[in-house]
Order: structure tokens, then sequence, then C-alpha cells
């Protein structure tokens, strides 16, 4: 069954959140909301385990850097560019081939450049487009998308509907 030039139904797929205590927890909040209203599971990508933000309303945290790989997500949206986990360790972590230069921490890059490879939808805002670059993706790139919170979602269904973005491998005659 090929899955060129087909579009499939987006219910049930899973959109990877990565964010850090630094990102405005609005933000996760409209595209974590966005994200369920259009059938699809949010999970939430951080530093460590818990709930971000205080108050009446925190959202859970489901993965942090280390635990979470590329191959359990359908996309992934990226809330800014979260600051390195107190787990990461510079030359332990490009001994293990994360990409540098180390503008996010080692497990983000090593995330987002494999999401990349494996022709996954990704879309950021906040000064995402500094992670993609550090990361060796250009912005306008087929398959990324920059936009503001939220806003993002749009496009980034349109991409995920084709599942995987395959104008990244263009054939080889």
């Amino acid at each position: 069954m090929s899955q060129v030039d087909a579009t499939w139904p987006l219910d049930g797929r899973v959109i990877g959140i990565v964010t850090g205590p630094a990102t405005g927890v609005s933000g996760v909040h409209q595209v974590r909301e966005a994200v369920l209203d259009a059938g699809l599971v949010p999970l939430i990508i951080a530093p460590a385990g818990g709930v971000l933000g205080t108050g009446g309303d925190p959202v859970a945290v489901r993965r942090t850097f280390a635990t979470a790989r590329s191959v359990e997500f359908d996309a992934l949206v990226f809330a800014g560019v979260p600051g390195a986990g107190a787990d990461a360790y510079g030359a332990r972590d490009a001994k293990a081939g994360a990409p540098g230069p180390a503008v996010s921490d080692p497990q983000v890059l090593t995330l987002l450049t494999e999401a990349y490879r494996h022709g996954k939808a990704l879309a950021g805002w906040d000064g995402a487009e500094a992670l993609f670059e550090a990361a060796g993706i250009s912005v306008g790139e087929p398959g990324v998308v920059i936009a503001d919170g939220a806003q993002a979602l749009p496009q980034l269904l349109e991409v995920l509907a084709a599942h995987r973005v395959w104008d990244r491998f263009p054939a080889v005659t």
C-alpha cells in the first residue's frame, strides 16, 4: 500500500509538544486544547516530569527529554527553544551523537533531527527557528511550519494528513 500522494484520517494521531520551564504556559495550553479539539492526542514533553505552570490550570508533563523518542509521535510542535534539562551533559551527549551547537538540550536536538529524518511534520513558535537551524533544518523546508502558537496547527494538520513529508526525500532518477 502506497502512502505517497494520499491523505489519511487524523483521529488519534499523537502530537508531541516540546516545551521548557521558561516557555509561556498559555501558549502550550492553547496548542494542547487545539490538538484535543482536532481529535488528536497531545503529549507534553519537558525537561522533567510533573506539571507546568502554577495556579488553577497546570499542564501535566507526559514525557521528559530523556524519555521521549520520535518514533512515538506523528508530529512535533516546539514551544520556543527549551533550555537544557538538569541531566544534560555536553561531552557525554556529543559522544552519543547529539548534534551541535548546543542551542537547546542535546536530547531535544536529537528528537528533532530524528523526527525530521523520519519525515514527520514539525512546527514551532516563539523562536523555534533557532532550534531548527541548530539542528540543520531550514525554515521553509517541506513540512516545517512556523507560526504563532495554535495558529500553526491548521498548517500542521494539512501536512500530517499525508502521514509523512515525502517531499523531503526527492526521488533519484
